[in-house]
C-alpha cells in the first residue's frame, strides 16, 4: 500500500477543505505517489484525479413532505397536540386579524367613496362590536345598504317631482280663473263707457 499522506495534506491546502474530503482515484495511486509538489498535486486536480468531496447534509425532503401532508390536513390528530386549544391558536390573534381585515376594507371603500364618513363609522363600530364575522359577510351588508340608500333617494326625488306636478296643476285653475275676472271687469268696463253721439 502506497502511502499519500503528503499528496492528501498538499491537495486538501489547495482544494480549502480537510483531509476527509479530499478523494483520490484508486486506480491511478501510482501516479498520485508521484506527486511531491503543489505544482504536480494541482495538475492532478485539473485531470479530476484528486476530488474535492461535497459536504455531507442532513437533508430536508422528509420534513418538507411532512409540512405539505400537514397542509392537506394529515397528522394534525389528538395525539398529535400538545397545549390547549386557546393556546394553540389564541382567539385574541384571530379576533385582532378579523378586525384589521374588516377595517382595511372599510377604509378601502371611503377612500373609493363608496361610502360616506357616517356610514363608515356606523360599519366601524358594527365590526366593533361583532356584527361581521368575514369580509365577505361585511361586503354584502355595504352593497344592501348602498342599494337600499339608492332607492330612498329615487322615492324621494319621486315624490318632490309629484309634489311639484299637484302645485302646477293647483295653480293651473286659479290661472284661469284670474284671467276670466280679468275677462268679465273689461267687459263690464266697456258696457259702462258712454255710447258716442
Amino acid at each position: 500500500m502506497v502511502n499519500l499522506r503528503l499528496q492528501r495534506r498538499l491537495a486538501s491546502s489547495i482544494l480549502g477543505a480537510g483531509k476527509k474530503r479530499v478523494w483520490m482515484d484508486p486506480n491511478e495511486v501510482n501516479e498520485i505517489a508521484l506527486a511531491n509538489s503543489r505544482k504536480s498535486v494541482m495538475k492532478l486536480i485539473k485531470d479530476s484525479f484528486i476530488i474535492k468531496k461535497k459536504i455531507k447534509m442532513h437533508s430536508r425532503q422528509r420534513a418538507r413532505l411532512r409540512k405539505e401532508e400537514r397542509r392537506l390536513g394529515r397528522h394534525t390528530g389528538l395525539g398529535k397536540r400538545h397545549g390547549t386549544a386557546e393556546a394553540r391558536m389564541p382567539t385574541k390573534v384571530l379576533w385582532v386579524r378579523r378586525q384589521r381585515t374588516l377595517r382595511r376594507l372599510l377604509k378601502k371603500y371611503r377612500e373609493a367613496k363608496k361610502i360616506d364618513r357616517h356610514m363608515y363609522h356606523e360599519l366601524y363600530l358594527a365590526c366593533k362590536a361583532g356584527t361581521y364575522k368575514s369580509k365577505k359577510n361585511l361586503a354584502d351588508a355595504i352593497e344592501k345598504l348602498i342599494y337600499r340608500k339608492n332607492l330612498e333617494g329615487k322615492a324621494g326625488t319621486q315624490k318632490a317631482a309629484l309634489g311639484e306636478k299637484k302645485t302646477t296643476q293647483v295653480a293651473a285653475p286659479e290661472k284661469k280663473e284670474k284671467t276670466k275676472q280679468v275677462q268679465k271687469e273689461k267687459a263690464k268696463k266697456v258696457d259702462t263707457k258712454p255710447a258716442k253721439k
